[in-house]
């Protein structure tokens, strides 16, 4: 090629384009168009009248000449890298979606699993409690055979008992048709005032049933005179002989509660009574109870006898809950251990055995509830009513 070829020239510094021999300068910035420490790629264009050379830098990718389109540098290259992020971005959201398929899995097996747990724990139950009430629907039909049967066998020796009881009246002679107990003749002494009185001279099984406390089979019977009194007696079995329960006959009592109020000094007695509480309704929330007591009588479905000062019991204590069952029983007409007795007692009472403490403060009289006994008059062990530990 001829140094002295006139053509035109791109300036590789300030991008002039100028008409010069192939060492001229740039006639905007003054330098050489061509950078002497690169190397230059020179195009010849074709179909000028002359040869056109122009520069391009050895850095730029050349498109293919068939295409006829010129590329622009900079969206060349934001192209490239919308592709390269487009991709980083497919990777990124396929391993998020796995992530997120892995964990709705996930939670989707916590779900199915607690589910079972909570089936099996919601269907237990109902098993334990359908199998519970089948074995006491059969428990129940069972003893109702065994009750007849029990009540057919003893009936003729429960008569002869009857009829004995109103001829003797020594208390020794007494404790022998009664079910024994420590210092039992003693009991009956006291009781003698109470039960002399009734001397029928003819007496009739009217009513009878037997209950089971503790499984213990006991019968019992309603009886009535000539004169239309009624008595309540229950029978035990002890030494193959069907024997009186004193206590639940005779109502007993330490002394009468009339005696043991009047007394003096400091005392504790044993008493056989009905609870009543009082202001139940409005008082229903209070953390105490306030009771008042009864004295019974022995014929059945007689007034109520003399009352005793008020006392404050503690609802969550074990005498308190033992009150609250037996009032709720008689009030739901679901006597305690299936008995027939409570039902002609006055409304809203129930029975209880007590132990009371008569002490002395100055010149005052102070009477305290020490304890629930029983929540029957029976002179035996069982409660009468079942408690959970919990108050």
């Amino acid at each position: 090629m001829n140094g002295n070829l006139i053509g035109w020239h791109h300036c590789g510094k300030c991008g002039e384009v100028f008409k010069g021999t192939w060492d001229s300068h740039c006639p905007a910035c003054a330098k050489s168009p061509l950078p002497s420490k690169k190397k230059i790629n020179v195009h010849v264009v074709q179909g000028a009248s002359s040869e056109i050379r122009k520069e391009f830098s050895p850095n730029l990718i050349q498109e293919s000449s068939g295409s006829g389109q010129l590329v622009r540098i900079d969206t060349h290259k934001r192209a490239a890298g919308s592709s390269s992020s487009r991709s980083h971005s497919e990777r990124k959201s396929k391993k998020s979606n796995r992530l997120v398929k892995f964990v709705a899995g996930w939670l989707i097996c916590v779900g199915v699993f607690a589910g079972v747990i909570k089936w099996k724990s919601r269907s237990a139950p109902q098993v334990a409690v359908a199998r519970t009430e089948t074995e006491v629907s059969q428990q129940k039909k069972k003893w109702e055979s065994e009750n007849v049967d029990l009540f057919n066998q003893a009936y003729p020796a429960l008569l002869q008992t009857a009829t004995v009881l109103f001829e003797v009246v020594a208390p020794e002679a007494l404790a022998q048709y009664c079910r024994q107990r420590p210092s039992l003749s003693s009991i009956i002494m006291n009781d003698g005032p109470k039960a002399s009185f009734f001397k029928p001279e003819s007496i009739e099984l009217t009513e009878k049933n037997v209950i089971r406390p503790g499984d213990f089979p006991l019968i019992e019977t309603i009886w009535t005179d000539k004169r239309g009194r009624n008595v309540e007696m229950v029978f035990a079995k002890e030494d193959e002989r069907w024997v009186l329960d004193w206590e639940s006959y005779a109502k007993s009592s330490t002394m009468p509660w009339s005696v043991f109020q009047g007394g003096d000094g400091d005392a504790e007695g044993v008493f056989r009574m009905l609870v009543r509480e009082r202001l139940a309704e409005q008082n229903f929330s209070d953390l105490q109870m306030s009771l008042v007591f009864y004295e019974p009588s022995l014929l059945r479905g007689s007034p109520l006898g003399l009352a005793t000062p008020e006392f404050l019991i503690d609802r969550k204590s074990r005498s308190g809950r033992m009150i609250a069952a037996a009032l709720t029983a008689r009030k739901e007409n679901q006597p305690l251990m299936s008995s027939i007795f409570p039902q002609a007692d006055p409304p809203n009472t129930a029975r209880v055995c007590v132990k009371i403490r008569r002490s002395t403060k100055g010149e005052e009289k102070v009477f305290t509830l020490v304890e629930v006994l029983a929540c029957h008059w029976m002179g035996i062990e069982h409660p009468g009513v079942e408690l959970t530990d919990t108050p």
